[in-house]
């Protein structure tokens, strides 16, 4: 898929994963942040050889793991309408809790999680 739409522009800095699994994290990206893809090379074996996607306003990059560039984890902290929906709705698609939802010091609701490719995730919305 590469269209208009992968002109967006991108911020100052802009996330970059490299995955074991590109599909896997795209659906992951998909099913809970409401991503958009908004560019997506293939490979001519129908692997992602890079994609862009769109949550929220921001857009962020990733590629699948080769031998030449190998998977990493990564962190972000992302901010929704509901962090305990959206912590839900990653646990449903096999990611790991490692922080429960709950009221922050700092005055957000927030949860953590690992997705199924390793990257962790602060997940936050502003206090109920």
């Amino acid at each position: 898929m590469s269209d208009d739409r992968d002109t967006a522009p991108l911020g100052t800095v802009t996330p970059y994963f490299t995955v074991p699994d590109a599909e896997v994290f795209i659906h992951f990206a998909q099913t809970v942040f409401h991503a958009e893809i908004i560019k997506e090379d293939r490979y001519d074996s129908g692997v992602i050889q890079h994609a862009r996607l769109r949550i929220g306003s921001s857009v962020l990059m990733l590629n699948q793991a080769t031998d030449t560039y190998p998977a990493n984890a990564s962190q972000m902290h992302i901010q929704v309408a509901d962090a305990a929906a959206t912590y839900d709705r990653a646990l449903q698609l096999g990611a790991t809790s490692i922080m429960t939802p709950n009221l922050r010091p700092h005055g957000e609701h927030m949860a953590g999680v690992i997705d199924p490719s390793g990257n962790t995730w602060w997940i936050a919305s502003p206090a109920p």
